[in-house]
Order: C-alpha cells, then sequence, then structure tokens
C-alpha cells in the first residue's frame, strides 16, 4: 500500500509538471502576434519619434533622419535627402511587423530608404528591409536584412529629443545639389574651397552617396593664382560626410601641411548661398552656385564650382599618341557613341579614338583627332583631323580645327565620304571648329601603372578617356 501510495503522489506531481509545461507553450500564431505587438509598442512609444544617422556601407556617408511610429500602421520620416525636388524631406507611408524566423520591419511603398536602395542601378547598399537585432538601453537596434549576414548595416535608432528636426539641414542639402549641374561622368562634381581668401582646397564631391575625396592644396585662391604661385599639395584622402545643423560634417577629418602651416578640416559651416556669373562657353553667361561660411580654428571658406584639377595639370603634349577604346567616348547623356550615337552609326568598325598631342612621327600630324577603324580585311586604317598647335592652359586645352581650306584631314588619301564624317563627329565632341575640353586624371581598379586623363567639354558635354 505505501508503495502504491508513493507512485500515486509522484504521478500526481509528474501531471502537475506537465500540466506546468503546457500552459507554456502557447501556439506559434500567439507568439508571433505577442512579439509584433511589443515592437510595434517599442516603436511608438517615444514621444518624439526615432533619431538615426543612416550610414548604408562602410564607406559612404550619412543620411540623417527622423521616424515617428504610429499603431494604424504608418510612419512619418523626415530626412535631409532633397531627391524629387524635396519629396523625401516629409513623408508619411506604411510599414509593417513581420515574425517568421526574425523580427522584420519593413518601409513598405515607397519612400526615401527605397530611393537610396536605386542609387547606381540599386548597387549603392542602402535597404528598407531590417532584422529587430534588439535593445541597448532605450534605443532600438536594427541590422540590414539585404546584406551579406556576415557583415550586415546595422542602424541604431535613438529617442528624439523635442527640436531634433532643426538640425535636419534641408535647405543646406539642396543647395549642395547644385554643384552637381556641371562635371564629367566619368570623374563627378569638383568643388574649389577657397580658405581665408588665401589657399585652396580641391575635391570631387558625390551628392548622392555623400563621399568626397580630396584631390589638392595649393597657395592662391583661383586657379591661375595656383598654376602660377606654384605651391600645391597634392592629396589623396576619401572620407564620407553628412549635414547636420547647416554644416557639411566629414567621417573622416584630415589634415595637411602647405606653406609650412598645418590645416585640420573637419566641418565646414555653411551660411549663405548665392551664384555668381561666370563664362564656361564662350557665347553665355553660366550662373554657378556659390556658399559662404566658416571652418572653426581656420576663418572663412567659400565654395566654388570648378572643373579644375591639380592632377590634370599633368596633362600635357607628349610625343607619343593618346588613345583609348572607343567605347569610352560618351555622349551629353553619357552614353558611349560607339554604341549609341554617331561613332557607332557611321564607323560601326572603330576600334580606338585617338588624339594625338605633340604625337612626334614624321607621317601624322602632331596635332590631330580622331579614330582608328578595322576595315573589312582586317586591317586598321587611322582617319584623323588636324588642329592648330596648342599646350594646356591650367588644365584645359582649346582644340581649334585647321580651316577647311587646307584640308586638315589625314591621310592624304582619305575620301571624301571619310572626311565629312570624321568632320561630322568631332564637330559633335568639340563643337563646330573646335572647343575646349578640361583635363581631370581618375583611377580605374586594375589599371595600376597606367595615366588615365578624363577630357570634358562643358558646352557640348561630351567627354572621353585618354590613356598616356
Amino acid at each position: 500500500m505505501n508503495k502504491f501510495k508513493y507512485l500515486f503522489i509522484v504521478s500526481l506531481m509528474w501531471l502537475g509538471a506537465c500540466s506546468h509545461e503546457l500552459e507554456k507553450l502557447t501556439p506559434p500564431e500567439e507568439r508571433s502576434e505577442a512579439a509584433i505587438g511589443d515592437l510595434i509598442n517599442e516603436l511608438t512609444q517615444p514621444a518624439n519619434g526615432w533619431m538615426m544617422n543612416y550610414q548604408p556601407t562602410p564607406t559612404s556617408g550619412v543620411f540623417y533622419m527622423l521616424m515617428e511610429f504610429s499603431e494604424d500602421g504608418t510612419v512619418r520620416i523626415q530626412s535631409d535627402v532633397p531627391g524629387d525636388n524635396g519629396y523625401f524631406f516629409d513623408q508619411t507611408i506604411p510599414y509593417r511587423i513581420d515574425a517568421s524566423l526574425h523580427l522584420e520591419l519593413i518601409f513598405e511603398t515607397y519612400g526615401v530608404l527605397h530611393y537610396l536602395f536605386e542609387i547606381d542601378q540599386s548597387t549603392f547598399g542602402a535597404e528598407f528591409e531590417f532584422y529587430y537585432v534588439g535593445k541597448q538601453g532605450d534605443n532600438i537596434v536594427l541590422s540590414s536584412k539585404t546584406d551579406s549576414q556576415s557583415n550586415p548595416t546595422e542602424l541604431l535608432m535613438v529617442p528624439a529629443i523635442a527640436n531634433a528636426a532643426d538640425a535636419l539641414s534641408q535647405e543646406l542639402s539642396t543647395n549642395m545639389e547644385a554643384y552637381d549641374s556641371l562635371h564629367a561622368v566619368f570623374t563627378g562634381p569638383m568643388q574649389h574651397i577657397v580658405l581665408k581668401d588665401q589657399i585652396s582646397l580641391f575635391w570631387r564631391i558625390s551628392p548622392y552617396d555623400r563621399v568626397i575625396q580630396v584631390r589638392g592644396a595649393a597657395v592662391g585662391t583661383t586657379t591661375a593664382e595656383v598654376v602660377s604661385i606654384n605651391k600645391t599639395n597634392e592629396l589623396d584622402h576619401v572620407t564620407g560626410y553628412s549635414y547636420f545643423d547647416e554644416q557639411v560634417v566629414l567621417t573622416d577629418p584630415f589634415d595637411f601641411t602647405l606653406d609650412g602651416i598645418e590645416y585640420t578640416i573637419s566641418a565646414l559651416e555653411l551660411t549663405n548661398f548665392s551664384r555668381e556669373t561666370t563664362t564656361v562657353c564662350t557665347t553665355d553667361d553660366y550662373y554657378a552656385p556659390l556658399y559662404d561660411g566658416q571652418v572653426e580654428g581656420i576663418g572663412t571658406v567659400q565654395i566654388h564650382q570648378t572643373l579644375f584639377d591639380v592632377a590634370g595639370l599633368g596633362f600635357q603634349p607628349q610625343a607619343e599618341r593618346y588613345s583609348v577604346n572607343v567605347y569610352y567616348v560618351l555622349s551629353d547623356e553619357g552614353f558611349s557613341i560607339s554604341e549609341y550615337g554617331i561613332i557607332e552609326e557611321l564607323y560601326p568598325n572603330a576600334t580606338n579614338f585617338i588624339f594625338n598631342y605633340g604625337f612626334n612621327d614624321v607621317a601624322e600630324p602632331a596635332y590631330a583627332v580622331g579614330l582608328a577603324v578595322q576595315a573589312d580585311d582586317g586591317t586598321t586604317q587611322v582617319l584623323l583631323r588636324e588642329f592648330e598647335t596648342t599646350t594646356t592652359v591650367e588644365n584645359h586645352v582649346e582644340v581649334v580645327f585647321k580651316d577647311e581650306a587646307t584640308d586638315p584631314y589625314y591621310p592624304a588619301t582619305i575620301s571624301a565620304e571619310d572626311r565629312a564624317n570624321i568632320k561630322t563627329i568631332t564637330d559633335e565632341i568639340f563643337g563646330v571648329g573646335g572647343g575646349t575640353v578640361y583635363a581631370a586624371e581618375i583611377e580605374f581598379s586594375n589599371t595600376e601603372g597606367l595615366t588615365i586623363f578624363d577630357l570634358y567639354n562643358p558646352c557640348t558635354e561630351y567627354e572621353f578617356l585618354l590613356v598616356q
């Protein structure tokens, strides 16, 4: 009887334990709903929403955003991204929380995150779907769903203060995009930064992924002074940047020494935007953007739009021929004209674009431009149009084609059809009778040991690469 009583008690204990475990094992759907509800409560809790500095990739700049989530499934997003004429400055779109293997926050309809995702044909690295990682104090940590999970982008959402929107700098980000209005496709916009009315910095700026490549510093405030004084320090510093409280803030500040003085650049406070009249093409005045402000520890700053590149000073006449694969001649729409344009139409078998600039060859003219074209029998013919002897001034070259009466075409046996074709092509690239091209040195991967220049014509907006 005692043994039976003992077994009965143990059985009751076991049944009680199982009953307790069964009570804890709620259905998966209910657990998912509870987790979704908890995250919605967390997202909607801060009175002023969330503040974040969104950096889509380790090499990009930073985008400042504010998000206010509502229990009705919508989120108000304020940002400093000026795309679509300010559409992304303030918008409200739906969001949803999914729960499968992970809790996921998904921004459903087209918004600022989708816009960033599409940059560079959706290769930029931005995202609009995130995994919920967890809490970090009062903050929320998200990670990218679309990145490689070995190194995903993490996004820290911090409860926003009441006046967080004051730091959005939307006017500054809009004005800075004006510098994107005049530049070569291969190089991007250039800015000329004049510091304390004494020295110049030159850098390339990419307003879409917010990256700056510092090219050089020089004594002088104009490009003419920079060249004549000839105290230049070539630099190679790449940094992301952000806009915050009307400042351009560098992710990675840099130092440089010029004329015995050391300078540190970490942020530019910009206060006054205007336009300055310049002459880019001979027929039109151009109203270039101009920003004034201050740099802490240095003094005044002005940011001019420019086509000047310190390394472009190296484009000089040489005894060897400059040339490039014909693919690297671009139209004003950014397409290769050997695939979509006048070269494809007139010379589909063209192989190289040629620029003789002091070329030392007894047969060919020293100053001429044209094409190498492959014939049906496999031989290659060079077809050129001669221009006046010239040299590089600052970093630009004025190409003036010789008078048609002098028959400036090579070879002497060139047909009338080829004369007309080469004239048509070169007039389209340089302008009728010639034009001015601006040189900048650029680098590509897997081109070590080569010097590559980009030549850009701001009047026709055509450009071409040349390999030295």
